[in-house]
């Protein structure tokens, strides 16, 4: 037994989501801006003497250890890499699970940068991401965090300027949504890649104002931007999503929007002192109809280095 290599996972929401249409592989071509947030989880890694895997920690709803992204990254990674030392894998689970805040794919990718570090794998970010995403599209943007811009299925990224700095109340519902359901209800049309301009510029309407409103670095041109075309699906399944988002707005929300295929719904104000005070406003209301509320700020990718590997003996 070794010491133990921890690390902070971050949440995602999405501020623009646009869907171009159904690719032949199965997947959608799709436009976003993905953000991280300073709601974590926490991955634990330890050294075993043996050769097995061994997961601890997580909560009732998270995936069982076969199914579970953590554990899937390390049999991938020790496949690919020809590793032969077991592990003891620890999540400590704070970000919701089936919520549109992708925190199986962010500890998926906090697990890939530990093993880097305890494998002494020397793998760079765009190794780490091109080998995640055989595990999930929005796995690789969890590797660079901040703001980004993702294409393709959602692997393809271009790092973008911090967004402007914001701070949101987001309610979990206590039902999950499945991703592809959502997808396969939208019933996108077929996608044909000669469709696409030569030139690869973005298309989706909600995106396009996004990257206008970023580079205006503007936080009321970003408000005004926001979008998720995957909202109008999951709110005609679980109306009482805009009955949340209303909540929010009239509490003093800047805007309410859904993030990725939901359920969670986030609403926004420039300052802590307001989201808080909108938070215990309406948390009554809404955990006595079985809901979860969070508050977390935007965080910048350079904000990384803050929560890095660390190493502690171990007990």
């Amino acid at each position: 037994m070794g010491s133990i290599l921890q690390k902070l996972a971050p949440a995602k929401i999405n501020l623009s989501l646009d869907v171009l249409g159904r690719r032949s592989d199965g997947y959608h071509q799709v436009e976003m801006i993905m953000q991280t947030i300073d709601l974590f989880d926490k991955v634990s890694v330890r050294r075993r003497d043996d050769d097995s895997f061994c997961l601890y920690g997580g909560n009732d709803e998270a995936p069982p250890e076969a199914s579970n992204l953590v554990y899937k990254t390390a049999l991938l990674v020790k496949q690919i890499k020809g590793q032969q030392s077991g592990l003891d894998i620890f999540l400590d689970k704070k970000i919701p699970v089936a919520a549109g805040l992708a925190g199986g794919s962010s500890d998926a990718a906090a697990m890939m940068k530990l093993l880097n570090k305890l494998w002494n794998l020397n793998c760079s970010a765009q190794e780490m991401e091109l080998l995640l995403a055989k595990l999930g599209s929005d796995i690789p943007f969890l590797v660079q965090g901040g703001t980004a811009l993702a294409t393709g299925r959602g692997e393809i990224l271009q790092a973008l300027p911090a967004a402007p700095a914001f701070w949101v109340i987001l309610i979990k519902p206590s039902f999950g949504v499945s991703t592809p359901k959502v997808y396969q209800a939208l019933q996108a049309p077929l996608w044909v890649e000669q469709s696409h301009t030569a030139s690869g510029a973005i298309r989706g309407a909600h995106t396009v104002a996004m990257l206008k409103a970023l580079e205006q670095g503007s936080y009321s041109a970003m408000i005004a931007a926001l979008g998720n075309e995957l909202e109008k699906v999951t709110i005609e399944w679980h109306p009482q999503l805009e009955e949340y988002k209303q909540y929010l707005l009239d509490q003093g929300c800047d805007q309410a929007l859904m993030s990725g295929s939901g359920p969670t719904i986030m609403g926004f104000v420039q300052q802590e002192k307001k989201a808080r005070e909108i938070a215990s406003s309406i948390a009554e209301k809404v955990t006595s109809q079985g809901c979860n509320i969070f508050v977390a700020r935007s965080l910048v990718k350079e904000e990384e280095k803050n929560w890095n590997v660390d190493s502690y003996p171990s007990s």
